[in-house]
């Protein structure tokens, strides 16, 4: 039993698929985003990487008309994009963006990677 659960692991970890970004681009993203709900008082609940897919010729194309649009000098080469799960706060009697005490499902953010090779977060929602 124990060489087919090594076999069958090993199989899954070879036929997987190999996403291009690394393990400290995931992981400043990740930081990123928590830092930013965490500014907007709301609780992370899922954080999940979009895949390579969406590091293609059209979303970097997307990101760099924004930003021209935002007067950025730089232009992007790659792009790597999340998605999120998170839960507004309660209401506190401030005023707020949020529907109060509410889950917000696959809320999008978008990272582009300049030439050398810093990672900026360009945009996010939905």
């Amino acid at each position: 039993m124990k060489k087919f659960l090594t076999t069958l692991i090993f199989l899954l970890i070879i036929s997987a698929q190999v996403e291009a970004i690394s393990c400290e681009d995931s992981t400043f993203a990740v930081e990123t985003i928590n830092q930013k709900l965490r500014k907007w008082k709301c609780t992370p609940l899922k954080i999940q990487y979009g895949g390579d897919e969406l590091n293609n010729a059209e979303n970097i194309a997307y990101m760099n008309d924004l930003a021209e649009g935002h007067g950025f000098d730089k232009k992007f080469t790659a792009c790597m994009v999340f998605y999120s799960d998170f839960r507004s706060p309660k209401d506190d009697g401030t005023l707020s963006a949020w529907n109060y005490d509410t889950d917000y499902k696959n809320w999008s953010w978008y990272f582009g990677l300049y030439e050398d090779g810093e990672w900026k977060l360009l945009t996010w929602g939905y």
